[in-house]
């Protein structure tokens, strides 16, 4: 069974004026078929521990491994593309393509037969629901937690291991948020997804199995 685990994570970056210590000596470990919640305030470490897990960068001391193998030895651009996903508070989807074709981005950057393609994102936006009147439409036709939807989908569509979500509800009202906790829960429950997600939401925090508390860049703890 794949898993994520942290090890003694510190990463360190530099400012114009001073050295910063984001993360100081993160343990922690994910499993799939499990949600969790990464919380703290502001500045704590919660993204760049999220930037650290999607693969975006190695730490400067201590090691993420992904299935036995650290991150720094890996393929990142592969690891990403092929066992992570991410999925953003402004949603990130391409303002040029249509919802489909925003839901099978991931497949046709692997080269996957278009119709093919098209048929899994079909399948994943269903399962979202996001109906087929709207397949066609540009993502600003989209309110804002059908764009939301659209991303999960484009997660899903991937079919990656590891789904990362920066502040998913931070946009969305309480409805809207609700229904994708929903959907995440279902990610890890019945898909046996390793569902993460970093969060200053209530909601989302109550819904995770497990919920980490950052503060000043080490595990302060854990629920």
């Amino acid at each position: 069974m794949k898993s994520l685990q942290v090890r003694d994570v510190v990463y360190t970056y530099q400012t114009k004026y001073q050295s910063v210590r984001a993360l100081n000596g993160v343990d922690a470990e994910f499993m799939p078929g499990h949600m969790y919640a990464v919380v703290g305030a502001s500045g704590s470490g919660k993204t760049t521990l999220l930037s650290l897990l999607a693969g975006l960068d190695v730490p400067t001391d201590g090691d993420i491994f992904w299935d036995g193998t650290s991150t720094s030895k890996l393929d990142r651009d592969t690891y990403r593309r092929e066992h992570v996903s991410v999925i953003y508070q402004n949603f990130n989807l391409f303002a040029h393509l249509t919802v489909l074709e925003n839901a099978a981005y991931p497949l046709y950057m692997r080269k996957m037969p278009r119709g093919e393609a098209d048929d899994i994102a079909r399948d994943k936006l269903f399962s979202v629901g996001i109906k087929k009147e709207q397949f066609s439409r540009m993502p600003n036709m989209l309110s804002g937690g059908e764009q939301q939807r659209t991303a999960i989908a484009r997660a899903l569509s991937a079919g990656s291991e590891v789904v990362l979500a920066d502040e998913p509800t931070g946009n969305l009202d309480s409805e809207n948020s609700k229904n994708i906790v929903d959907i995440l829960k279902r990610l890890s429950y019945e898909e046996e997804r390793c569902v993460i997600v970093v969060t200053h939401d209530p909601l989302v925090a109550g819904a995770a199995d497990v919920t980490l508390q950052i503060k000043d860049g080490k595990i302060a703890g854990k629920k």
